[in-house]
């Protein structure tokens, strides 16, 4: 019965798990690791081991039985019908069918959302979002502006001055940005805000610089530019900083308070070398501060921005990982010269932004809301950070954490050995969603470096979330690890 320990209900996931367990099952059947004739387990004892009803069971295998996936004997034995062969033919040609269509990666699979699987990275837990005051804040913004909210609101491109004004201050406080309300610019998440750089600053053909491993987001908005990419190496002092003076580049992308993918933060020689050469060179900087509210051994590192005096340094952010992905709510502070020209341009991809949503969230930070759910899920990732560790120790896996002092997600570096795509491959046939550290690395496609032979890389390993799972979560989907393996 070894293989249905690899059942794992979501009870997050806006579907039954009556529903989720049926599909569960069936794709086991469908994928020949339930044979025609093998037992299941008794409802009572399947209901057990996954701490749900005992009728959930019931009713699931009521329903698999109706739909011919199982079957049952006069002694009440569950077992899998003589017909799981045929079933499993039908899948693979439906599998091949598929094939055969090539349906074009662009064209997105309609589905409902779900809650991401284990340990799925940069995913918030939107149970800890105080939904309710939320709504009372939308209603009263509702009321309290008499619908003017509901028109279109050509001035307020650059966001709503409420929400810009908000924001400034608590930047200026908590992560020491230099700024004033209107350099502020709110934007449909941070890729809007990085799509709008690339198309301001960058010319075919501009050299940008990248670190690698790094956010392959950045990566896709210097490439629609047309921008020459020139990719840094990442080592225990975060990005390597190139001789600015000597190469130029016109722009350099970075995250320095928490580099992503691999958690190092840059050090305060390098945060100086680049600041300084990027005033000298001409270069511009763009910092992206993804997650650096959630440190659990000290306070957040000020900002990168905070050491800049020449206003060579873009920040941007995001409140999809603070608050919850479906906001889409971003933001971008200009320098001053930028100021006019990013809003002429943004006003060419949208009138202005989601405007309810922006004077809901206006209100959020200006009632103390903001800084209360924060800390809260502080508290609450720190919490899950250590169940994590701890599991990951406690089950001996070759798994080297050498970033943990905060984030959203942990890096394990792998020995030489193991092979990171594999495992993750691996580990996704399992039903986890557990990145391969080298698929961050923009030199993975180029033909003239070979990552998985290069024994001296610093991007081999595997990306963790785990903010989004309580610590039951995180101990079971460690243990699917530990059956599963990782080689």
């Amino acid at each position: 019965m070894r293989r249905f320990k690899l059942l794992f209900l979501d009870r997050a996931s806006p579907v039954s798990l009556q529903a989720q367990l049926t599909s569960q099952i069936k794709e086991l059947i469908r994928a020949g690791q339930l044979a025609a004739g093998e037992r299941l387990p008794s409802s009572r004892d399947l209901a057990a081991d996954l701490r749900i009803s005992r009728n959930t069971v019931v009713y699931t295998y009521e329903r698999l039985i109706s739909e011919g996936y199982l079957d049952s004997s006069l002694r009440s034995r569950i077992y899998v019908a003589d017909t799981a062969p045929e079933l499993q033919r039908a899948a693979h040609e439906r599998g091949r069918h598929r094939q055969t269509v090539r349906v074009p990666a662009t064209v997105p699979i309609a589905g409902g959302s779900t809650a991401p699987m284990p340990f799925r990275p940069c995913q918030p837990d939107v149970q800890l979002f105080p939904l309710a005051m939320w709504n009372r804040l939308r209603s009263r913004a509702l009321r309290s502006t008499n619908r003017s909210l509901l028109h279109y609101n050509s001035a307020a491109v650059l966001g709503l001055r409420e929400l810009r004004e908000n924001l400034a201050a608590y930047l200026r406080e908590s992560r020491g940005v230099r700024c004033e309300w209107w350099q502020v610019a709110i934007t449909s998440g941070s890729q809007q805000a990085l799509y709008l750089l690339s198309r301001l600053l960058l010319k075919q053909g501009d050299r940008v610089y990248m670190e690698d491993p790094g956010y392959q987001g950045a990566t896709k908005a210097w490439q629609v530019a047309g921008a020459d990419i020139q990719y840094l190496p990442v080592d225990h002092e975060g990005v390597t900083i190139p001789p600015l003076a000597e190469e130029p580049g016109k722009l350099m992308y970075a995250t320095p308070s928490r580099q992503f993918p691999t958690g190092v933060s840059l050090s305060l020689s390098r945060r100086l070398a680049l600041v300084n050469g990027a005033a000298d060179s001409g270069t511009w900087i763009v910092e992206d501060d993804y997650d650096s509210e959630f440190r659990y051994e000290a306070a957040p590192l000020p900002s990168l921005q905070s050491l800049d005096v020449s206003g060579r340094v873009i920040y941007i952010g995001t409140f999809s990982k603070l608050l919850f992905p479906a906001l889409r709510l971003g933001y971008a502070v200009l320098p001053v010269p930028l100021v006019e020209e990013f809003q002429a341009l943004k006003s060419t991809v949208e009138d202005h932004g989601p405007m309810i949503d922006q004077a809901t969230l206006a209100a959020f930070l200006d009632t103390g809301a903001f800084y209360s759910h924060i800390r809260r899920c502080r508290r609450a990732y720190a919490e899950r950070q250590r169940a994590f560790l701890d599991e990951i120790q406690h089950g001996g896996l070759p798994l080297d954490f050498r970033y943990t002092d905060g984030g959203m997600n942990l890096t394990g570096f792998l020995p030489a050995e193991f092979h990171d795509v594999e495992a993750s491959a691996r580990l996704r046939r399992a039903g986890l969603d557990v990145p391969a550290l080298s698929s961050y690395s923009g030199r993975a496609g180029d033909p003239q470096t070979s990552l998985r032979d290069d024994e001296s890389r610093t991007d081999h390993g595997l990306v963790f979330g785990f903010t989004a799972f309580t610590p039951e979560r995180i101990r079971l989907g460690v243990e699917m690890i530990l059956r599963t393996g990782l080689a």
